[in-house]
């Protein structure tokens, strides 16, 4: 393998994000063949050179991709429940291999479900971590009350969330039943106050959340709380679309 910079070792094992990696190399926390460094642009062939963290050998393997389809009621997060909270079951509780170290990205609210990415990429966990970057992500949003074409419009044009404008690439009526409107947006957003606010934009309350995409991944071919490894096509593209290169 050649050699690569030593918080992107950091990263792709891991262990912490490029810029935390960066971080821990300045406050002395790494090591390279039994010597402390604490300057970054130090090149290490993760073959050949030990690299420790506190002691802890550090070793590159390549980054994993899954994709997991979430149920309502359910933490996304990896912890397991403890005893006193058997009702309230984390994404643990569905996968058999925790050891892996996987993180959650664009985690979805107890209430909610729909796609939900695990990785052991830290750069792609890094630059996903406020709302989903740049990644568009497709939800099936249930309104209260009769949504028609004014009001998917007016979603067109964007609403304001944390000081800037979320503007969906589409956002259409999908059915309704008169009291309820389910209505598809697609939106490069993974918090659910932020899609909240855009109910609250047209005057209609979300009732419901589920995400359908993330990116070129959707739930097909799985049941709830189930999950598959990514494509080499689908973790591409997913790479591409969040701005994550090789370099």
């Amino acid at each position: 393998m050649a050699q690569i910079r030593l918080q992107k070792l950091l990263a792709q094992a891991g262990v912490a994000s490029r810029r935390r990696a960066e971080a821990m190399i300045r406050a002395g926390e790494v090591s390279v063949g039994g010597h402390v460094v604490t300057e970054l642009g130090l090149k290490v062939d993760p073959q050949v050179d030990r690299v420790e963290v506190h002691g802890r050998r550090v070793q590159a393997e390549p980054p994993q991709y899954r994709v997991l389809l979430k149920p309502r009621a359910c933490l996304a997060t990896l912890a397991p429940s403890g005893a006193e909270e058997q009702e309230r079951r984390t994404l643990a509780k569905f996968l058999p291999d925790l050891e892996v170290g996987w993180q959650v990205v664009a985690p979805l609210d107890f209430l909610a479900e729909g796609v939900i990415l695990l990785t052991t990429d830290g750069a792609l966990a890094a630059r996903m971590s406020r709302g989903g970057g740049k990644v568009p992500m497709t939800y099936h949003l249930k309104l209260q009350g009769k949504v028609g074409d004014e009001e998917t419009a007016r979603l067109l044009r964007g609403w304001k969330w944390e000081g800037k404008v979320l503007r969906p690439s589409s956002a259409v009526a999908i059915a309704t039943t008169g009291k309820n409107t389910w209505v598809e947006v697609t939106v490069a957003e993974a918090r659910a106050r932020a899609l909240k606010a855009a109910g609250d934009t047209i005057r209609h309350s979300v009732l419901k959340i589920s995400r359908i995409k993330l990116g070129e991944i959707s739930f097909e071919g799985l049941k709830m709380g189930g999950f598959r490894d990514l494509t080499k096509g689908e973790t591409r593209s997913l790479l591409r679309q969040a701005g994550v290169t090789s370099a």
